[in-house]
């Protein structure tokens, strides 16, 4: 079985196409059933910023075929120009090192930010659920999990740290200044409204105005902020009072359209409006952004800074980076035991059962036998024995990928199965 992957991310694709793949928890079920129906199954991670299908094949190129395939089959419409064309594929052993650095947050635009752990961790629980994870593919994914808690603990990486609402009200202050004073419209109160509105308070912000599509979960942060909240279809009218807003829904539609802030740039003439969208797919319309007086930070902005200010954590990403393939290594070390131990059990087997055909054979023609020497019969041929299992059972727990089929060559194990085949039929 050979790892492949195939997705689109915000380092390599134009937003649009990222914006067109990305898969909204509410039908996750429904695209990891299609997966399951299109290329045999699979985990699709759909994040802010990539959308990353893993699965296990045996054909690799058929499989990053179907894969390909099917990310293209995720957009409602086909974008104008091939599609084909972003999506980045991977193979083999540069799987497992790719996920290991996504899940340790050094993919991440905030570098080493935590969320990825979670969505990770939802990925892999709603594959479960379907159906369509491998146990191979989920060991991988357990095993990306809990090296990444390692790499924050020992890198440094985990230190002070950084998530896409703190990078993004940063950038905030740097475009608007003191954030104190004004009036700021929170649009969206899952986990990132939450660290989003814990990073406008650190910087100031007083006057905070929730919004959700969620009346309850709303409440519940407007209750943590002590803000108000409104109802998420006054989005619009509320426009005019509010300086900053900040967008970070899960909405597969658009929420605030460009003709809503043009609206509302109209009744104040001399007043700037600042828009932070951190939605995937994006929840405000690009064209606000040609609007005068209004400036626009997107995930794009936001990915830019981060690629600026990467290598003041560069010291901390290179430790991770050795832990990453240290965790790697251990994985394929365990999965290379996984693989191999039923064939080290068959072939012991094989051989013991000659081993006794032989002491029968050699020694049924002797009348007598002492206690004695029958243990001592017994231990010389167990002893040989171990002796020539050593180096197979040393070569199949090898790193070298033909040790399983070449040990079932050399001692004829394959044709064990082939009659064991035959005889249940």
């Amino acid at each position: 079985m050979n790892f492949i992957l195939a997705g689109l991310n915000i380092d390599r694709s134009p937003v649009e196409y990222l914006e067109a793949v990305t898969v909204p928890k509410s039908s996750l079920k429904e695209h990891l059933d299609r997966l399951a129906t299109h290329a045999g199954g699979g985990i699709i991670l759909s994040t802010c910023n990539r959308t990353e299908v893993y699965a296990v094949v045996d054909d690799v190129e058929v499989g990053i075929r179907q894969l390909k395939e099917f990310i293209g089959t995720i957009p409602d419409s086909a974008p104008a120009s091939d599609f084909g064309d972003h999506i980045y594929t991977l193979t083999g052993d540069d799987v497992a090192t790719h996920l290991f650095s996504v899940t340790s947050g050094l993919h991440s635009v905030a570098l080493g930010e935590s969320q990825i752990l979670g969505q990770v961790t939802r990925a892999l629980q709603a594959a479960g659920e379907a159906g369509t994870v491998e146990p191979v593919l989920s060991r991988m994914f357990h095993a990306a999990l809990r090296n990444s808690r390692r790499v924050r603990k020992e890198s440094g990486l985990g230190r002070n740290r950084i998530s896409i609402s703190s990078l993004g009200v940063q950038e905030l202050q740097n475009v608007a200044g003191d954030l104190k004073g004004l009036s700021v419209l929170l649009i969206g109160a899952g986990e990132t409204g939450k660290l989003t509105a814990r990073a406008l308070r650190r910087y100031g912000a007083d006057d905070i105005v929730v919004t959700s599509r969620s009346m309850n979960r709303g409440s519940i942060l407007a209750e943590e902020l002590g803000s108000p909240q409104i109802p998420f279809e006054q989005i619009s009218n509320s426009l005019s009072a509010i300086d900053v807003v900040i967008t970070c829904t899960a909405a597969t539609d658009q929420v605030i359209s460009a003709e809503a802030i043009r609206a509302a740039m109209a009744t104040r003439p001399d007043r700037p409006m600042y828009i932070l969208d951190v939605g995937m797919p994006r929840d405000v319309d690009p064209d606000s952004g040609d609007i005068d007086r209004v400036t626009l930070i997107s995930l794009s902005e936001l990915q830019a800074k981060s690629t600026q200010h990467q290598g003041l954590r560069e010291d901390a990403a290179s430790k991770a980076r050795i832990l990453i393939e240290d965790g790697v290594r251990r994985f394929q070390e365990r999965l290379t035991g996984l693989e191999s131990e039923p064939v080290i059990r068959t072939l012991g087997a094989r051989i013991e059962e000659m081993r006794r055909e032989e002491v029968q054979q050699t020694l049924g023609g002797i009348d007598e036998l002492t206690d004695e020497q029958s243990v001592a019969v017994e231990k010389m041929t167990r002893s040989l024995v171990r002796r020539i299992l050593a180096d197979p059972i040393s070569f199949l727990r090898s790193d070298e990928t033909s040790a399983v089929e070449a040990v079932q060559r050399v001692f004829g194990l394959d044709n064990d199965d082939e009659e064991d085949g035959e005889e249940a039929e």
